[in-house]
């Protein structure tokens, strides 16, 4: 490739390739990223219209967070399972909405470190407005079988300190 085929205006992310420079040696040149320029906005759009939709899912009862995170990071159930150290049979237990709750606190905890999200965010939506104001969605309701959520509003207005308890058996 040529010197001036390689150059892409793109600066917000800025690659080294090699190229044939106009005397005739090869040589590295910093360009912007051609996929990055041409396409990321599309991929921003599409990736935002998946996490709305699988966020109606969720808050309509269709799936289970696990499933809604195992989507959002692109993960086969076999996967999961491996990457948790969960049977399979427990990861398909729990990709079932009305057998979510089933869960256990230490299979909660696997989950949020293999998607690296908090373990609050398996059980709750948080929704942030541009006037400052928030809401929050429960997806996991403190009657569940299982695990009770408590909620309490924090000395930072944007903070809600979330607690979630194993019940006793």
């Amino acid at each position: 490739m040529k010197e001036k085929e390689g150059f892409v205006d793109y600066p917000e992310q800025q690659m080294i390739l090699y190229v044939e420079k106009d005397d005739g040696n090869y040589g590295p040149m910093q360009t912007g990223s051609y996929i990055s320029a041409n396409y990321m906005d599309d991929y921003v759009y599409k990736r935002r219209n998946l996490e709305i939709d699988l966020r109606n899912q969720v808050t309509s009862g269709a799936i289970s967070p696990i499933k809604y995170y195992m989507i959002l990071v692109d993960l086969s159930f076999s996967e999961l399972a491996a990457r948790a150290h969960i049977r399979k049979s427990r990861v398909k237990k729990h990709l079932d909405p009305k057998l979510f709750g089933s869960a256990t606190m230490e299979e909660l905890l696997k989950y949020a470190a293999v998607f690296n999200v908090p373990i609050a965010n398996l059980l709750q939506i948080l929704l942030v407005k541009s006037n400052g104001s928030f809401e929050s969605d429960f997806i996991l309701e403190p009657k569940s079988s299982g695990i009770m959520v408590g909620q309490s509003q924090t000395s930072n207005p944007y903070v809600i300190l979330t607690k979630i308890e194993e019940k006793s058996r």
